[in-house]
Formats: structure tokens, C-alpha cells, sequence
């Protein structure tokens, strides 16, 4: 599940919201917490995002598909403008390199296949050059229309204000904290 140089911490769910340096994304956090019933997973069709929506223009959506591909649902002004257009149905594949979805992609596995809120924090350079952004992101599990927990509910914050000529294109190691949803019991956050 860990790959990279990246360093992985388990923190439990107040740690986790603390680490947040964005408090965009507690408010993330409260209302995916609100959504959980019995499973700990919520369906993605619950999710509203006026609960959200000073967060909208950081938010993304991705689903893994049957292929193993994960392809972009949605993304908000912000991603789209740093990651160069990103629309429905893009690829993953079409916007990193394999060395940087080599990264990404136990990430991904520890939110759909270990059931694990994630947060990320480090730094991506960006096109312009030597520029570098300090960037923090979140991950949450959802589950698709089908009811399989392939969907995650994501946001990223960069430091530096995007702009169209402003691109991410490598992204070196950074930290990992996670919390196991079993460790989340229903109703914790609220």
C-alpha cells in the first residue's frame, strides 16, 4: 500500500482534521462524516456541496474504472486551470507521468480498497520553472451508483494563486497521514 518515497503516518480522525492547515477541508470532512448511516462508506449521489462550496473551485471527483483506469468525474476551476483542462471523463493517464501515477496510485488504493480517509502535504514544481508550491489534499471514499467504493472525493489547495500558464509538472515525495474508517465510529465528527 505505501509506495514512493513518501512517508505514511496512521493519526486518528481529530488528528487528521487537525493536520489541516486549510480549514476548508474540516468542512469537507464534517459533511462526508454526516453522510455515513450503517456503511461506512456514503454513496457519492448523497453528497451535497453547498456544505462545501467555499471549497468548490479545490474539489475534484475520480472513479476507477472496471480497466483499473481512473478517470476525473469533475474538477473545480482551480484543478482544472493547475492541471492544464481537465474534463469529464479525463484520463489520469493523459495528465501525469507514469513516475508521478507510480505515486499517486496507493494514494488512491488506500482511499477505494483500504477504506482510509488520506491527506497529502509536500510540494509540486510547477512549469514556470524553479517555482515551487507547497500543496495539502484530501481523499475521501465513496461509493458509485453501482454501490462499489470506486469514486473518491478529493480536494487540493496550492499555495500559489493558479493561473492558465501555470502547470503542475513534478511532484516530489511528500507525507501521507491516513485514518482507518474502521477506527471512525458512525456519528464521529459531527
Amino acid at each position: 500500500m505505501r509506495g514512493g518515497n513518501s512517508l505514511w503516518s496512521e493519526l486518528d480522525l481529530h488528528q487528521l482534521m487537525a493536520a489541516f492547515t486549510d480549514p476548508r477541508f474540516q468542512d469537507m470532512i464534517r459533511h462526508w462524516l454526516a453522510l455515513r448511516q450503517d456503511d461506512p462508506v456514503p454513496c457519492r449521489c448523497a453528497v451535497d456541496p453547498t456544505k462545501f462550496q467555499d471549497s468548490l473551485s479545490m474539489v475534484w471527483l475520480m472513479e476507477r474504472h472496471d480497466d483499473g483506469h481512473y478517470r476525473y468525474r469533475l474538477a473545480g476551476q482551480a484543478i482544472t486551470e493547475m492541471h492544464g483542462g481537465i474534463q469529464r471523463g479525463t484520463d489520469t493517464a493523459s495528465l501525469f507521468s507514469p513516475q508521478a501515477l507510480d505515486m499517486f496510485r496507493p494514494r488512491w488504493e488506500a482511499v477505494l480498497d483500504h477504506n482510509q480517509i488520506v491527506r497529502a502535504e509536500g510540494e509540486v514544481v510547477l512549469a514556470e520553472g524553479e517555482a515551487v508550491s507547497r500543496v495539502e489534499r484530501l481523499m475521501l471514499p465513496l461509493r458509485s451508483d453501482t454501490g462499489g467504493v470506486s469514486v473518491i472525493l478529493g480536494a487540493t489547495s496550492y499555495e500559489k494563486a493558479c493561473s492558465l500558464d501555470l502547470t503542475a509538472t513534478a511532484f516530489p515525495p511528500t507525507n501521507i497521514q491516513y485514518c482507518p474508517l474502521s477506527d471512525i465510529p458512525p456519528g464521529a465528527g459531527r
